[in-house]
C-alpha cells in the first residue's frame, strides 16, 4: 500500500499540471516476493503488470516506459548503482522486510546513507513488520520513526510448557527425544514422582540466576519454575532434549488441534515450521501413516513447501481446499515473509530455521540447523490469525523465548563468505580508492576484522586483488561476473579450456537449485530415474547428463520439453531458469573479451538452449571430458575436499585364487581436513556408492544437522586434483618411493620417478603463468596460439591419461 500512497499522490498532482518526476523502487529480498507483490499491486490497480508497475528480478522483467512503480531484488538495485551510482532518475526507494538483514540488504543500506548528502531530494523508506527500530533509526540520524497497527486478528500464543499440560502429552522415559542421563540421573528419574511430592512446591531449590536455562535445573528447581503446571508436564519437559525437534509432539499437537477439546477454532489451515527438506519428508511420512491424517481418507491435504520444490508444487500452497477438507502446510521459514496462506489460523513453530555459516578459520562453508530469533518467531506468530483469530504454538519453553533466544536473527553479513561483496565494493564508483575494511566497518552491525581480513586474503590467493587491495585483471573479470568467485573462476577455466559448454551448465547449477524435483510419495522412483543419468561417480555431471538429455528434447517442441521433464523428475521451470543463466554467463565472457563477440546468443528462444550450436565445436572440444571437468570444478571449490576411507582388504576364496572383496557402502568412511568424519547426503548419486577409483571428492556444501552431510559431490582423479589444486606441489624421496603431496601431506600419492614430480609442478606454473597472461589480454586465442596451446593440450594430456 505505501508505494501505491506515493503513486496515486503523483498521479493527484499531476492531473493537478505538477509536472515532476517520480519513480519509485520497492526492493524485495526474494524473487518470489518481487513478482508476487507486483502481481498483487498491479490487480489492485486493475492492471496489467508491466504498466505503471513493473518488477524486475534476475533474467526476467516486465516494465515499460510507462512503470513507475518497479518491485526489483536488491542485487538488481546494486547492479544499477554500478553503472549510476547517484541513481539520477529514482524518486523514492522502499527497502521492504529490512529486518531480515540480508548481505545485499544491509551493504544497499550502507550505500543510501552515502547517497543521501548527494541527493537530498531522495526519499527512502524503510519497511518491515518485525523492524528494531531504534538501530535503523539511529544509522540514519534519528530519522522519524511510524508505526502502523496490522489489522489481523489476535493470535494467541502457547509455549511448551501450555501445550504439553492442555493435551495431555506424556514424554516417555525412553523415548528418542529425551536427552541423554547419566547414571545418577536416571536413578533419580526412578523416584521422580516421590520427588516431586518432597518438593516445597512454594520455593523448591532457589534458582540463583533466572536466566539459567531449563536443561541446566535440578528436578526440583525446574518444578518451581514451572510450578503452575501439572506434575506430568514438568516430567515431560526435564526429561525433553530440546536441541532435537520432537516429530512425535508435533504429531500429537496436530492431533489435539483438529480432535482435542479446546474452545480454539475447529477449521482453518495449520501451518507448521520446520527448518528444512529432511524435517518435512519426516513429519509428512509419518502423517500419511497416521490414520487421522492420512490424505487418502480426503479429510487433510498435506502440503510440503520448501525453495527446492517446483512452482506447481509450492502454488499448491494458496490453492483453496474442497469444503469439509483441511489444509496442513509443512514449510521451511520461506512462509515466515515470502509466502501468505490467507487462511491459516493455527501456526506450529519448531523454533527452528536452516542457516548458512561460514568459519573463516577453515575457509568452508555450512547449512547449519540454528534456532530461531525472537523476531522469527513473531513473525512466525504473525502469519496465524488473518482470517480469524489464531494460535501460535512454540514447541520451546516461554523461559527458552525470552532468555535464551535472540533478540534478532545474526546479520547475514556477519556468518557469511565477504569476497563477493569486497568485489562490489571495488566495482561501485562512490567506493573507488576507499580502504575495505573502512568500508565494511561503517555497515549497520559490521563483520568482524577478521572476517573481512580472511576474505582478502582469499582474494589476494585467487589472484583477484594485489597486496594494496587493488583489483587485478582477474578481480576486474571476477568482478565483472555477478556470481559468487568460484563460478566465476569456474567459467574462465571453462572457456580457456574448451569446454565451454558444459561449464555453463554446471555453473548455472551450481547458482541454482537442482532440476530435480521429489514429489513426496515417489522417491525411490525419483532415485531411479537420477541414477540412469549417473556419470563419473558425480552430482554435477549427473545434472549435466540430464539437462544435456533434455536440451534435445526441448528442441522438437515445447510439449516434447514438458513430456521428459515429467517422465523424469526434472522441473522444466528451473531447465530454462538454467538455459537462461547459461545464456547471461555467456553474455558475461564475452563482454570481458574472454570468448569472441560472435558467441552471444542473439535470438534467444523461451526454454531452448542454443549455445552448443552458437559457440561451435573449436570452444568445445572438451566438453565430454569429465577428468579434466572434475578439475575445473576442484579449481573452483578447492578446499572443499573429502578423502574417501575404505575399510582394510578382505580376500574372499575362488578358484582363481583370493579375490579382494568389495566393500559394502556403508562401510566407507568420509573425512574433511577439518571436520573430521563426514556423511554423503542421502540426494548424492555417490551415497549407496561401494567403491571409488579416486579417494578424494570435490563438494559444494556442507549441511550440519545431528551430522555433517556433504550435499553435492563430484569424485576427482589424483592428477586433476592435484593440477587444479592452485597450491604448492611437494615432491620427496620417502624410504624409495617419490610422493607428490599437498596440505601438509592431507593430500598425497606416489609416482614413479622424479621427472614425474617435476612435471606436474612445472605445468602447474606454466598454468599460472597463462591464466595471468589470457586474463591481461582477453583477446588472445589460445587455441590458436602456439605456446598457450601446447601447454592447455599437455595439461589436458596429463590429467586425461597421466
Amino acid at each position: 500500500q505505501v508505494p501505491q500512497y506515493i503513486l496515486d499522490n503523483w498521479l493527484t498532482r499531476r492531473r493537478g499540471g505538477d509536472d515532476q518526476h517520480v519513480e519509485i523502487v520497492c526492493t524485495q529480498p526474494r524473487r518470489l516476493s518481487a513478482i508476487g507483490v507486483a502481481e498483487r499491486v498491479a490487480y489492485e490497480r486493475m492492471e496489467q503488470v508491466g504498466l505503471s508497475v513493473g518488477y524486475q528480478i534476475r533474467l526476467e522483467s516486465k516494465m515499460s516506459a510507462k512503470t513507475r512503480l518497479m518491485f526489483c531484488t536488491t542485487g538488481i538495485l546494486l547492479r544499477r548503482l554500478e553503472s549510476d551510482p547517484l541513481l539520477s532518475s529514482v524518486s523514492h526507494i522502499i527497502v521492504d522486510e529490512v529486518h531480515e538483514r540480508s548481505e545485499e540488504s544491509d551493504f544497499l543500506l550502507l550505500i543510501i546513507r552515502k547517497l543521501l548528502p548527494l541527493r537530498k531530494e531522495l526519499k527512502i523508506i524503510l519497511m518491515s513488520a518485525t523492524l528494531n527500530a531504534n538501530l535503523f533509526r539511529d544509522y540514519f540520524d534519528h530519522v522519524p520513526v511510524i508505526e502502523i497497527p496490522g489489522r489481523t486478528f489476535p493470535v494467541e500464543q502457547l509455549f511448551l510448557e501450555d501445550i504439553v499440560d492442555a493435551s495431555g502429552y506424556v514424554l516417555e522415559e525412553y523415548s528418542q527425544y529425551c536427552r541423554k542421563i547419566n547414571k545418577t540421573t536416571l536413578n533419580m528419574l526412578e523416584n521422580m514422582e516421590t520427588e516431586l511430592e518432597l518438593a516445597d512446591i512454594k520455593t523448591g531449590d532457589m534458582i540463583s540466576n533466572k536466566k539459567t536455562s531449563d536443561q541446566n535445573l535440578t528436578i526440583k528447581q525446574l518444578f518451581s519454575r514451572y510450578q503452575e503446571y501439572d506434575r506430568s508436564t514438568c516430567k515431560s519437559i526435564y526429561l525433553m532434549d530440546q536441541e532435537r525437534i520432537n516429530l512425535e509432539l508435533i504429531e500429537h499437537v496436530l492431533l489435539w488441534i483438529v480432535e482435542g477439546e479446546h474452545d480454539y477454532p475447529k477449521e482453518g489451515s495449520i501451518l507448521v515450521f520446520l527448518p528444512g527438506m529432511q524435517e518435512i519428508r519426516e513429519v509428512h511420512d509419518l502423517l500419511s501413516n497416521n490414520s487421522t491424517f492420512n490424505p487418502r481418507k480426503g479429510n487433510y491435504k498435506l502440503i510440503p513447501l520448501h525453495s527446492s520444490l517446483s512452482s506447481e508444487e509450492q502454488a499448491e500452497v494458496f490453492n483453496k481446499p474442497k469444503p469439509g477438507v483441511r489444509k496442513i502446510v509443512l514449510s521451511t521459514n520461506i512462509a515466515e515473509t515470502s509466502v501468505t496462506i490467507d487462511d491459516c489460523v493455527f501456526v506450529i513453530d519448531s523454533g527452528r530455521m536452516k542457516e548458512k555459516r561460514f568459519d573463516s578459520n577453515k575457509n568452508m562453508e555450512s547449512l547449519e540447523t540454528v534456532w530461531v530469533s525472537r523476531a522469527n518467531a513473531l513473525q512466525r506468530k504473525g502469519r496465524a490469525g488473518r482470517v480469524m483469530p489464531g494460535v501460535c504454538i512454540h514447541l520451546y519453553t516461554n523461559h527458552h523465548y525470552e532468555y535464551q533466544l535472540e533478540s534478532q536473527p545474526v546479520p547475514e553479513i556477519q556468518r557469511v563468505p565477504l569476497e563477493q561483496i569486497l568485489l562490489r565494493i571495488k566495482m561501485i564508483p562512490s567506493f573507488a580508492g576507499s580502504n575495505l575494511k573502512q568500508v565494511l566497518a561503517e555497515i549497520l552491525e559490521p563483520p568482524t576484522e577478521d572476517s573481512v581480513s580472511g576474505a582478502i586474503t582469499r582474494l589476494f590467493h585467487v589472484g583477484a586483488l594485489d597486496k594494496r587491495e587493488d583489483l587485478t585483471a582477474l578481480g576486474c573479470h571476477l568482478a565483472a561476473l555477478p556470481v559468487d568467485v568460484r563460478i566465476g573462476k569456474l567459467l574462465l577455466f571453462g572457456a580457456m579450456f574448451s569446454c565451454l559448454d558444459s561449464v555453463l551448465t554446471i555453473a548455472a547449477s551450481l547458482s541454482q537449485k537442482s532440476p530435480f524435483i521429489m514429489p513426496f510419495d515417489k522417491k525411490e522412483e525419483v532415485n531411479r530415474k537420477k541414477k540412469e543419468f549417473m556419470i563419473a561417480n558425480s552430482d554435477h555431471f549427473t545434472i549435466l547428463k540430464a539437462y544435456n538429455a533434455w536440451r534435445e528434447a526441448a528442441v522438437h517442441s515445447r510439449q516434447a520439453s514438458y513430456v521428459f521433464a515429467n517422465e523424469n523428475f526434472m522441473s522444466v521451470r528451473t531447465l530454462t531458469t538454467l538455459a537462461g543463466i547459461k545464456a547471461q554467463f555467456l553474455d558475461y565472457l564475452a563482454a570481458i573479451g574472454f570468448v569472441p563477440e560472435n558467441c552471444r546468443v542473439r535470438q534467444k528462444r523461451s526454454g531452448v538452449d542454443t549455445i552448443l550450436e552458437v559457440t561451435g565445436p573449436e570452444l568445445n572440444v572438451n566438453g565430454n571430458n569429465y577428468k579434466l571437468l572434475a578439475g575445473l570444478l576442484n579449481a573452483s571449490l578447492y578446499p572443499n575436499i573429502v578423502k574417501v576411507l575404505s575399510p582394510e582388504k578382505f580376500y574372499a576364496h575362488s578358484m582363481a585364487g583370493a579375490v579382494p572383496k568389495i566393500p559394502k557402502p556403508e562401510e566407507l568412511k568420509f573425512k574433511t581436513k577439518y571436520d573430521g568424519y563426514v556423511f554423503l547426503h542421502p540426494s548424492s548419486v555417490n551415497h549407496n556408492v561401494s567403491h571409488f577409483a579416486s579417494p578424494y571428492l570435490v563438494f559444494q556444501e556442507k549441511v550440519k544437522t545431528s551430522k555433517i552431510f556433504i550435499r553435492d559431490c563430484t569424485m576427482v582423479p589424483v592428477l586433476p586434483l592435484v593440477m587444479f589444486s592452485g597450491n604448492e606441489l611437494t615432491v620427496e624421496l620417502t624410504d624409495g618411493t617419490f610422493t607428490v603431496s599437498l596440505e601438509d601431506g592431507w593430500i598425497v600419492f606416489m609416482v614413479n620417478n622424479h621427472i614425474i614430480g617435476e612435471l606436474l609442478q612445472s605445468m602447474q606454473k606454466e598454468l599460472l603463468k597463462l591464466m595471468d597472461q589470457k586474463i591481461k589480454d582477453p583477446s588472445l586465442n589460445l587455441n590458436t596460439d602456439p605456446k598457450g596451446k601446447k601447454i592447455l593440450s599437455t595439461i589436458t594430456y596429463l590429467v586425461t591419461h597421466g
